[in-house]
């Protein structure tokens, strides 16, 4: 399958689902002294977005329009709008207006594709990642320290951090890549495929009722796990993203991402051109390449995304307390596991 769930830099390369860059186009971009101006109408584009990077997005794209990129000879104007996977797949229209797609995984792409829209390319270049944790309230994760608690996957298929309660959520794993890597990796370690299909019960009885579009799924599990009652304990799946975006927002009672002890997957946010008129192609393809500039980068890192690689810079690093480098990576999976988990909620 074209593209896949990121893992650390180097490693991609040695297999068959490598991501590949989505390749260049005829365009100029930035006003230097003695430059022609823009002619004719702008040139206007839409990118739909996962919600979790939206904003960031967003925030490149106004700098973007202010420089006055130009495709044959005509400025380039780019709205980000916010839309979840699930919703792009469903929807003609929002596909229809949509110039380029930045979803949360490269697996969305082959969903897409397998679902009938031949306009999704097989593979995109990925603009950020963030990797898959477990998250819970700073008490908790103090609580799992004192009393020795292996942090790992096996946390959600019994209900017990040792002999502590934990209240278990996850994003069903057919509207959110995070709920699908928990159910990957649940398979991988649990020890009977009884208590793989336990974990997948428990998980979508507890699962939001309605996932907010706007906020992202991997955003929406966390809503209101601060206020949870004391003894509650909760463990979300989420994205470390997620966690850093969250803890912006609810000082002084910010969460904790915690990274399994045998690893996790990458979200790789990849950028992929769907548009079919060749100016709007290339117009799409200048504003990929502006997010690959290193304002651009910060901006993402910012909003709590790490480089596609998977590094964070020392400094932001240290001040959100997460790794500089990518973290240890579970075993790629299966088209058959991957499968098995996106439908475990529903079988």
């Amino acid at each position: 399958m074209g593209g896949l769930l990121r893992r650390p830099a180097g490693w991609a390369a040695a297999v068959a689902l490598l991501l590949s860059g989505a390749g260049g186009g005829a365009w100029a971009f930035g006003l230097f002294p003695g430059a022609p101006s823009c002619s004719g109408a702008s040139v206007r584009i839409t990118v739909a977005a996962q919600p979790e990077i939206a904003p960031a997005l967003s925030d490149v794209a106004s700098r973007f329009n202010v420089e006055k990129h130009r495709v044959g000879g005509r400025c380039v104007r780019t709205r980000v709008t916010s839309a979840a996977p699930a919703a792009y797949r469903s929807d003609a229209a929002l596909r229809d207006g949509a110039d380029a797609w930045v979803p949360e995984s490269s697996l969305w792409l082959t969903i897409v594709r397998e679902a009938g829209d031949a306009s999704v390319p097989v593979a995109g270049t990925p603009v950020a990642s963030t990797p898959v944790v477990l998250a819970t309230t700073r008490p908790v994760a103090e609580e799992f320290r004192d009393n020795d608690v292996d942090i790992s996957w096996k946390l959600l298929l019994d209900g017990k951090a040792g002999a502590i309660g934990v209240s278990r959520t996850a994003a069903d794993p057919s509207v959110g890549m995070s709920g699908t890597i928990a159910m990957i990796a649940v398979g991988q370690v649990a020890s009977a495929s009884d208590e793989a299909d336990g974990v997948a019960e428990a998980l979508r009885k507890r699962a939001p009722g309605h996932l907010d579009d706007a906020a992202g799924a991997s955003a929406a599990v966390l809503a209101g796990l601060t206020g949870a009652e004391r003894f509650d304990r909760p463990l979300a799946v989420t994205t470390e993203q997620a966690v850093v975006a969250y803890d912006e927002t609810h000082r002084p009672n910010p969460l904790v991402g915690l990274v399994p002890d045998e690893g996790t997957l990458m979200l790789d946010h990849p950028y992929v051109v769907t548009a079919k008129d060749q100016r709007r192609r290339a117009a799409a393809e200048a504003f990929q390449a502006a997010l690959g500039a290193r304002s651009a980068r910060d901006t993402l890192q910012e909003a709590g995304f790490r480089s596609p690689d998977g590094t964070l810079a020392a400094a932001y690093a240290r001040e959100h307390g997460l790794g500089e480098k990518a973290p240890r990576s579970l075993r790629l999976p299966t088209r058959k596991e991957i499968d098995a988990a996106l439908s475990s909620w529903t079988t």
